[in-house]
């Protein structure tokens, strides 16, 4: 009995070990993407100048994860494919 006990929170804090970087690297890595996205197409920013990428990444990743799908891709037209090389048909136009 003491030994699942012991397991169950070992494994908790390897959990909770891991899910700090884990959260800083993604959110790392959209606040980056964003802004590329936004210097690629000369979006300025509009709300926190100098940190709205990161503002945006942090406090609503899955937003900010969504709004670069729809400017980078046409998905009215193209539906998108899970595994796939740039998430779209082969023979969709490349927008990026």
């Amino acid at each position: 009995d003491t030994v699942d006990i012991d397991s169950y929170y070992a494994l908790v804090n390897w959990h909770r070990l891991l899910s700090f970087p884990v959260g800083i690297f993604i959110i790392t890595l959209v606040a980056k993407t964003r802004n590329r996205i936004r210097s690629k197409y000369g979006i300025p920013e509009e709300q926190c100048a100098g940190c709205e990428d990161c503002c945006c990444s942090f406090w609503c990743n899955c937003c900010t994860v969504a709004q670069m799908a729809r400017h980078t891709a046409d998905y009215d037209t193209y539906a998108g494919l899970c595994c796939s090389e740039t998430g779209m048909p082969p023979h969709a136009p490349s927008i990026v």
